[in-house]
């Protein structure tokens, strides 16, 4: 049998990103051992029935994180910051970290500042979800077909680089790296402004129109149905990049609607075909 990629693998918060990593971990034999925390029993009772720990408890262990050469936050972007601080409070050997969060700016300039060197850290965001949230909805495909990217702080190692990317590879995705203003940016137009867009299709339709919404309108709305808290945290630590976003979406909009005051269809049946062919030169997760 082949030497698992790490010895132990700690993972805090147990949702959906969470437990499909661990799942996926423990189904391709990644590790010796997952470890799992939560913020409740429950949770933990049920991701090791799910089978994406083997072990874990609400509350950090020093035990059991000294044992670890991989820790992996999976928490909202606001707790990154206070879970990597209280992990380095908690331990005292060389490990990789790494988190899952959606921005990456605010969370690197912060941690290049707190962590020390024994620690190497690398962000990853895997861009693969659902609207659904919580251990129940873990899948252990969830990240076949899908990007993974990458972001170092300036004293990251290029070894531990390379394992964090193995991870993401054998779990079924396709890693690349980039800086965190890069990141920053192209997620907020490709993640952060359609959630937005979804969220102001449902607010500016009518009530009486939603029941005659059919297929196209729910498809387009529904990462809509995602948990608001985590929205919210991901659209105010990457507000800027956000912004700008919404300009160019807002502007391209602005567009559309001029057009549909000339008696000429012809430009816009131009830019209608134009997103045609982007789209399908599109590569999405699992094909499409």
């Amino acid at each position: 049998m082949s030497r698992p990629l790490f010895h132990q693998i700690t993972i805090v918060g147990l949702g959906l990103i969470g437990g499909s990593l661990g799942m996926a971990v423990r189904r391709r034999k990644l590790a010796r051992c997952v470890i799992g925390f939560a913020r409740t029993e429950a949770t933990v009772r049920r991701a090791k029935a799910r089978g994406a720990v083997d072990d874990g408890c609400t509350e950090l262990c020093p035990d059991w994180l000294g044992s670890s050469d991989l820790v992996v936050i999976a928490t909202p972007p606001l707790s990154v910051v206070p879970i990597a601080r209280q992990v380095a409070r908690l331990t005292s050997h060389r490990f990789i970290l790494t988190d899952v969060a959606s921005t990456k700016g605010q969370i690197i300039s912060r941690l290049e500042r707190i962590l020390p060197s024994r620690i190497s850290y690398i962000g990853s965001h895997p861009m693969a979800g659902s609207e659904r949230s919580g251990v129940e909805a873990a899948d252990p495909r969830l990240f076949e077909g899908a990007a993974c990217i990458l972001t170092r702080m300036s004293r990251t190692s290029s070894g531990a680089l390379s394992k964090v990317a193995s991870l993401w590879r054998k779990v079924g995705g396709r890693s690349m790296v980039l800086s965190p203003a890069r990141h920053d940016a192209l997620v907020a137009q490709v993640s952060h402004v359609p959630h937005l867009a979804a969220a102001g299709l449902v607010l500016g339709s009518r009530p009486e129109s939603l029941d005659l919404a059919a297929g196209g309108f729910s498809d387009l709305t529904r990462i809509a149905l995602s948990d608001p808290a985590m929205w919210n945290e991901i659209c105010r630590t990457n507000r800027h990049e956000l912004k700008k976003a919404l300009e160019q979406f807002i502007g391209q909009m602005n567009r559309f609607k001029g057009l549909l005051s000339s008696p000429d269809g012809s430009k816009l049946l131009g830019l209608l075909r134009l997103a045609q062919r982007r789209r399908r030169q599109l590569r999405i997760k699992g094909g499409g």
